[in-house]
């Protein structure tokens, strides 16, 4: 593989190594409520609306038109969850995510408007399936799906137990159960050579459940494996003339990386797949590193130069919406939707850094509704930008 320079400005201190940083671990006792959103995220999200941030105002207005976030709605739970390929056959799967970021979002609308209706509603729908599925996940996206709704349920279940008396402690404690037993074991049979996004779901999930069953040694597995292979998910020039290989893979690196062979700094292992599957990977590296983050480790400087590089890569070529011959053939599928929100956050509102591609991307795809695991960010960590339209 060759590299090849794509103009993206990186400010000098990220500039001087493409080397991670020294790793240090998170202490040893949980922050609660500390998914991906703490205490102070959500003081200073209500702040801004009260304040009348139009972004996030307009952010709350479209979680509340949101058919998830309706009082009326009903879960559809199922005793065993069977998903194929791309969900086909579709045995409680889309049910499933439906219902976990169903969950979510009353959890954040508790969080914002302290109604105590969507407090209860979420409590609700994570109870229905917590009495329900007890044959856990099944057939070839087994893995992924797990993840998928492990990523939505631990969020909410977060909130609602640590920020409310809404929930009663066995309901709390039943969950926490059937996290360990229904979600945890089919995540952690994926295999290998898959790809990259699958994983980075799997370190987002596995973290997300050891910090709301406050479980050290399950934290420190997904932070040891988020340091591993966020590395061959993002190319970074010191990796050498190609990535570097994924540490369970022995498959040809330019065919895993979908026959992409000239890199730039930020190019990941499916850029040249599609934007869609890109976002899942980015989305979930990022969502891991804000929840350590708030825990007090260094995910986010650790692989700062990577994180900041594939951020600033996808959004330049988007900006500029034709995409370089050189890079997937001149073509690039689907877009970057519903996420970058909290890496821009932490990298530009709180390091500091120079993003203005990603400045610029962010302010024409405000404010995002998402899927999957990419919901809601703008709501909760979008911040105050000034995009220069001059960017190329």
């Amino acid at each position: 593989m060759k590299r090849i320079q794509l103009s993206v400005t990186l400010t000098a201190s990220l500039m001087l190594s493409s080397q991670e940083l020294n790793a240090q671990s998170a202490p040893p006792h949980f922050v609660h409520p500390g998914v991906l959103i703490d205490g102070a995220t959500m003081e200073s999200g209500r702040n801004s609306i009260e304040h009348g941030d139009k972004f996030k105002v307009a952010a709350l207005t479209l979680l509340r038109d949101d058919r998830r976030a309706s009082l009326g709605y009903e879960a559809s739970p199922v005793s065993r969850v069977e998903c194929g390929p791309y969900s086909k056959p579709d045995i409680g799967c889309s049910a499933e995510i439906s219902d976990a970021q169903a969950a979510y979002s009353h959890a954040l609308l508790w969080v914002y408007l302290k109604d105590e209706r969507h407090a209860r509603k979420a409590a609700e729908i994570m109870n229905a399936w917590s009495s329900t599925l007890s044959q856990g996940h099944a057939l070839s996206n087994a893995p992924l799906q797990a993840a998928w709704a492990a990523q939505m349920w631990t969020r909410a279940a977060e909130i609602i137990a640590h920020t409310s008396d809404l929930w009663p402690a066995s309901d709390v404690q039943n969950f926490k159960s059937y996290l360990l037993q229904q979600y945890l074991p089919d995540i952690q049979k994926m295999g290998n050579c898959l790809n990259g996004n699958w994983y980075a779901s799997r370190v987002e999930a596995k973290m997300n459940i050891a910090v709301f069953t406050d479980r050290r040694d399950l934290y420190d597995s997904a932070v040891r494996e988020w340091r591993e292979r966020v590395p061959a998910y993002i190319y970074a020039p010191g990796d050498g003339k190609g990535p570097l290989p994924d540490p369970e893979c022995n498959k040809n690196l330019n065919t895993h990386w979908h026959g992409q062979s000239l890199l730039a700094p930020g190019v990941t292992q499916e850029t040249c797949r599609d934007l869609t599957h890109t976002a899942m990977g980015l989305s979930a590296i990022s969502n891991a590193a804000e929840t350590d983050r708030i825990q007090g480790g260094t995910l986010f400087q650790d692989s700062a130069y990577r994180l900041v590089a594939a951020m600033e890569f996808h959004s330049t070529v988007l900006n500029r919406k034709q995409p370089p011959e050189w890079l997937c053939g001149g073509k690039l599928s689907a877009r970057l939707s519903g996420t970058l929100e909290i890496s821009y956050a932490y990298y530009a509102g709180v390091l500091g850094v120079s993003m203005p591609q990603t400045a610029k991307w962010l302010s024409h795809n405000r404010p995002s509704r998402g899927t999957l695991h990419m919901l809601w960010e703008t709501l909760t960590h979008g911040i105050p930008i000034v995009a220069d339209d001059s960017e190329n």
